[in-house]
């Protein structure tokens, strides 16, 4: 016997009432856009403060990075006053703009394409249930995670270069590297013909743009240098955007509120506690980041201090100097130390060796105010956008 007419259209409607409904992917694209320049714009200094103080090698007990930990604007002051005004406090913020933005574009669309696909295998497979996905906050928290974790890892090896490069940039203030490109001359005739060529060992001095970045970093550790420290950053990654969407999933859905507001402040706890539980890794990956190119190398070293000692100061004449960075013609080491970390293993015991344990949360206070803010930001700014595409379209 045929079903009615009437049962057919209100099994469609019960079909169509099951199924959630999802918004076109282009919008996850364009809200992840937003987001991202707009917290980055936000938190650049905190950004160039947190990554200086990781950077510094220095032994740390509890007591004293707690202390020193608060003093972000004396931190930030010192910066604009030793290194040329509060545009300095914008060190890197072309490559770190790349960043936030290629970042959180491709984070909250791959974000948006995961947690559709798992919440929709877990309505089939549930079908005929009658609680809603939504409902349990357990699967929400699994799914969250899961999509945050898969979408912290495809964002962090697409950007990774621009991290880098914001690296960097950020610590050209404190790396006495050489500053100046070096020629010598003398004036007996065996040496005439040599007397314009730059010697190779002295030619290096921090990048003033992203094409002289990428010409360097390529020039001595080809593609693979792009990369350099990106262990600890997808180790770091995967529990930190996991924990990061999971939270924030969590606490909305229990706000019961799509508002972006809401959303915001969310973020903002999951930022928190998601950045507290990852710190050490991202300390140890800055410090790779920062090795990339600053720290003990084939051609650093001993053989600058080779080159050095081979010619007479009095024949050693400088060509340009490099506002920002030191003065001397300086050994191609850490801040001053001996330090050439053989991976991330071995760059956790150096650090917990010399420096303390404390040593991993250098940089903690500002890193999870710029954490709560950025993350808030980016919440707020993605739902923002969201809803008003929602709106219009």
């Amino acid at each position: 016997m045929g079903s009615s007419p009437t049962s057919s259209t209100s099994s469609s409607t019960a079909a169509q009432t099951t199924s959630p409904s999802y918004p076109p992917h282009w919008h996850d694209l364009i809200a992840g856009a937003v987001a991202g320049l707009g917290a980055r714009a936000v938190t650049a200094p905190l950004d160039l403060l947190k990554i200086r103080r990781q950077l510094a090698p220095t032994s740390a007990s509890i007591a004293s990075v707690v202390g020193g930990e608060w003093k972000i604007y004396d931190g930030l002051r010192s910066i604009a006053r030793r290194e040329g005004g509060a545009r300095s406090l914008f060190r890197g913020n072309v490559a770190a703009s790349y960043l936030w933005v290629g970042y959180s574009t491709t984070e909250f669309w791959t974000y948006g394409h995961v947690r559709e696909y798992l919440r929709r295998r877990r309505c089939a497979d549930r079908c005929g249930d009658d609680d809603d996905d939504d409902d349990d906050v357990g699967a929400s928290a699994a799914i969250g995670f899961a999509a945050g974790a898969a979408s912290g890892v495809c964002a962090t090896v697409v950007t990774y270069p621009f991290d880098l490069c914001r690296t960097i940039f950020a610590a050209r203030g404190i790396f006495p590297i050489p500053a100046t490109n070096v020629t010598w001359s003398d004036h007996t005739t065996d040496l005439v013909s040599r007397s314009r060529r730059q010697w190779p060992y002295v030619q290096r001095r921090p990048p003033r743009t992203m094409r002289e970045f990428a010409h360097e970093i390529y020039r001595q550790r080809g593609v693979g240098g792009f990369y350099a420290g990106i262990l600890p950053g997808l180790l770091q990654v995967v529990p930190y955007m996991g924990i990061n969407f999971a939270l924030h999933d969590v606490l909305v859905m229990l706000s019961e509120s799509n508002d972006s507001r809401v959303s915001g402040i969310a973020g903002m706890v999951a930022g928190v506690i998601s950045k507290f539980l990852v710190y050490p890794l991202d300390t140890v990956k800055r410090r790779l980041q920062a090795q990339a190119f600053y720290g003990s190398s084939p051609e650093g070293g001993d053989a600058v201090r080779k080159v050095i000692r081979s010619f007479p100061q009095s024949r050693i004449s400088e060509r340009k100097r490099v506002p920002g960075a030191a003065s001397s013609v300086a050994v191609n080491h850490l801040a001053g130390h001996d330090v050439s970390y053989q991976g991330m293993v071995n760059c956790f015991r150096e650090i917990g060796k010399k420096e303390g344990i404390a040593a991993f949360y250098k940089g903690l206070i500002p890193s999870l105010l710029k954490s709560s803010i950025s993350t808030g930001a980016s919440f707020w700014l993605y739902t923002l956008t969201k809803n008003l595409l929602r709106s219009t379209g």
